[in-house]
């Protein structure tokens, strides 16, 4: 976390989920696996008991199969998204940070399973 000039924060959050066959995850035939996110997010000083939060989210995927019936391939990318919100502070900030993380994690993984479904974004302000 650190101050910005805007006399609000900037923190960061880093989440690595490990779907390798040595990690607990494992699931077919996937040799190696990883979901690799970086979530930062912007408070804006808070007025009125409310801040204005800008999410933005980059998921790095990576997956390896090495199987007979499947075949061998890898597959890799990354996917970038922003979310805006002015949340009241009665809650406190983590609380409201980890429930946008959450339904950014969400969203981002639903469009994984979903190819045809779009996130809708917006740019921070």
């Amino acid at each position: 976390m650190w101050e910005d000039d805007n006399e609000g924060f900037v923190a960061c959050f880093l989440i690595k989920k490990d779907g390798s066959k040595t990690g607990q995850g494992r699931r077919g035939y996937l040799e190696e696996g990883a979901w690799d996110a970086i979530h930062v997010i912007e408070v804006g000083p808070d007025e009125d008991g409310t801040a204005h939060y800008c999410l933005t989210s980059t998921v790095m995927l990576s997956l390896t199969t090495d199987n007979e019936s499947s075949g061998t391939f890898s597959l890799s990318g990354s996917i970038r998204r922003q979310m805006n919100m002015d949340l009241s502070v009665a809650d406190g900030h983590l609380c409201n940070m980890g429930r946008m993380i959450e339904e950014m994690e969400s969203k981002l993984r639903n469009s994984l399973d979903q190819p045809s479904r779009q996130i809708n974004t917006v740019s921070c302000e």
